[in-house]
């Protein structure tokens, strides 16, 4: 009896409430986005300030062309390597051992079929019963 009373209360109670949250003056907020005014608009020297690098970053001429030559050196020392004798030694060696790691596995898996297809060894002869149990 008292949810049949209770229910439609807190249903008036909700309406009349969210109408008081919808009144709220906004007077007192904050503004966090403003329009420039006219003198902002007229100098933006704030918005347009050019940006430099201090003294010690800036890179020189002569400084520019060393880190280029360092770079082309890399570079080449890099592709050497990739045509070079040892990693076409050792890509052939890896070769091999993937081929080898093949047969190993073809070979496991081929033990372990004929494995379950052996035939159980049979039960051993019985040897028959002692001719004189206990006695020697």
């Amino acid at each position: 009896m008292k949810t049949k009373i209770l229910i439609p209360a807190l249903i008036a109670l909700m309406g009349v409430s969210a109408g008081a949250w919808a009144d709220d003056d906004d007077d007192g907020a904050e503004a966090t986005i403003r329009l420039m005014d006219v003198a902002e608009a007229e100098l933006p020297g704030a918005v347009t300030n050019t940006i430099s690098l201090p003294d010690h970053l800036q890179v020189e001429d002569g400084d520019q062309v060393a880190a280029v030559e360092k770079a082309k050196n890399g570079h080449d020392q890099a592709n050497k390597r990739l045509e070079s004798e040892n990693r076409q030694k050792g890509l052939s060696q890896a070769e091999a051992a993937r081929e080898n790691g093949k047969e190993l596995t073809e070979k496991a898996t081929e033990a372990r079929e004929n494995h379950g297809r052996a035939d159980p060894p049979g039960r051993p002869e019985s040897p028959g019963r002692p001719e004189n149990p206990g006695n020697r």
